[in-house]
């Protein structure tokens, strides 16, 4: 990964909060905790009957530093399509330090500028979690998105 900075370290009390609160949530089917294929991550599967038939799963994938940098990224795959877009913190060129990728593919030119609560939780409540429930009733209310 270019300008990855290898001196921050993974936030484990962060992530460990993020996975008890979304383990309580009804629309979470799985948690899973630094897993061996992703170990800086906390994925988060939300259960099929949340979402319409014709999407095959929905996940988030967290990562948070103990410097305050963190990337929360959004996977929807459908009938083999894989739609994603991501919310981050971090310093890098393209973009001020908090900043959004967008779907369809979480590219860099598409990424827009935004400012973020300071706390990762908040940011997952105020943010993320909002938008994850607009995107879940857009794909009920359409089945072209």
């Amino acid at each position: 990964m270019t300008g990855f900075d290898r001196s921050r370290s993974v936030d484990e009390a962060t992530l460990r909060y993020l996975a008890r609160a979304f383990g309580r949530r009804d629309e979470i089917r799985q948690t899973s905790l630094f897993p061996s294929n992703k170990s800086e991550n906390l994925v988060v599967t939300f259960d099929d009957e949340y979402y319409p038939e014709l999407v095959d799963g929905i996940s988030l994938e967290l990562r948070a530093y103990t410097n305050g940098d963190f990337h929360v990224s959004y996977h929807e795959t459908r009938a083999g399509d894989r739609r994603r877009c991501r919310w981050d913190r971090h310093d890098q060129p393209h973009n001020a330090r908090d900043h959004f990728h967008p779907l369809p593919d979480a590219g860099t030119t598409a990424a827009v500028d935004r400012s973020y609560a300071t706390d990762l939780t908040r940011v997952v409540e105020q943010t993320v979690l909002p938008w994850v429930d607009e995107r879940v009733g857009a794909l009920w209310d359409s089945d072209t998105i």
